[in-house]
């Protein structure tokens, strides 16, 4: 129960940031392109947050999707800190609109601490 507890607390992250992506699509695009993604890295990370928020959140923890959940949060947050460390203007979008500041060392913490809850997971299941 624990296990699939802390699988679905990033499940539901994974999901409402997918989700806000989604329905601010023109603004993520914008914001992905700014931050120098390639276009198919922008338009793949929408989808893949709400596959794997779904699959967390849904079933119980399996080796596979905490394996792409914790790859996918590893390029995040690796990707949170190098903007954090250059001083980059450029919005987050960690989630879509709603994110209109630039990443910070909260993001990165706030990305370390559901790395925390996949491994928990994972030790649990």
């Amino acid at each position: 129960m624990i296990a699939w507890l802390c699988a679905a607390v990033v499940g539901a992250f994974f999901a409402v940031a997918g989700a806000l992506k989604v329905m601010g699509w023109s603004q993520w695009r914008t914001d992905a392109a700014r931050q120098h993604l390639w276009p198919v890295v922008a338009i793949a990370t929408p989808p893949a947050e709400l596959l794997l928020g779904a699959l967390l959140v849904v079933l119980p923890p399996s080796p596979v999707v905490l394996a792409l959940s914790t790859l996918l949060l590893v390029v995040f947050t690796s990707f949170l800190a190098v903007q954090v460390l250059t001083k980059s203007s450029v919005p987050c979008a960690c989630f879509g609109v709603r994110s209109t500041k630039p990443p910070s060392w909260n993001d990165v913490g706030r990305n370390v601490l559901l790395l925390a809850l996949l491994f928990t997971s994972a030790a649990l299941s």
